[in-house]
């Protein structure tokens, strides 16, 4: 018995279906700890809440809570000059 030799596209074929398999294993993996991730944050101790600011971009800026100046006033800084 002579065994068969795999055309080049054959070859090809197999390497993309090694390479996908290989993702959906990985991706499973990564799933799987992500989830994890979630149910071992269960003691009460381990939740925190964070306050977070809203940013609009068509604001313009204003004085920090340190005092300081804003980007807008800054020393002798005049529109298009350098």
């Amino acid at each position: 018995m002579s065994a068969r030799k795999k055309t080049p596209f054959q070859k090809h074929r197999e390497e993309e279906e090694a390479k996908k398999k290989r993702a959906e294993d990985e991706t499973a993996r990564l799933y799987q700890e992500f989830v994890e991730s979630f149910q071992a944050d269960n003691t009460p101790s381990s939740k925190a809440f964070i306050r977070g600011g809203t940013i609009n971009p068509n604001d313009k800026l204003k004085m920090d809570s340190e005092g300081g100046k804003s980007k807008d006033e800054g020393p002798g800084l005049k529109k298009g000059s350098r």
